[in-house]
């Protein structure tokens, strides 16, 4: 038997049967959420990516599970994007003191 490799790109027909949420939802979420926007093709055709499907499912998630509404999801996005933005700018800080501390000792060695 061969192993199946996981797609690279989706149809919107084939990003709705990953995820469970039909293509006219998936084109509706598109105008909605800012950060959902799916690869085009030549003919204009959206191509969805592995993030992009995970976006989907958590959107769903919040949606239909946890009882959000489309405002609150778009808060929750804004958040989880401005927290891993920080994270982000203090782990960047954070290299740089190293780099700073490594070259002050390789000038010590020197």
């Amino acid at each position: 038997m061969s192993e199946e490799k996981p797609k690279k790109l989706y149809s919107i027909s084939e990003a709705g049967s990953v995820t469970g949420v039909a293509p006219h939802v998936l084109r509706y979420w598109e105008k909605e959420f800012s950060f959902l926007r799916p690869l085009r093709d030549t003919r204009g055709h959206r191509l969805y990516r592995r993030s992009d499907l995970e976006k989907i499912k958590k959107i769903k998630n919040a949606l239909y599970t946890e009882g959000y509404r489309i405002r609150g999801v778009k808060k929750r996005f804004r958040t989880v994007a401005s927290s891993q933005h920080t994270l982000l700018r203090k782990r960047k800080a954070f290299l740089k003191s190293v780099i700073r501390e490594l070259r002050e000792i390789e000038r010590w060695l020197s």
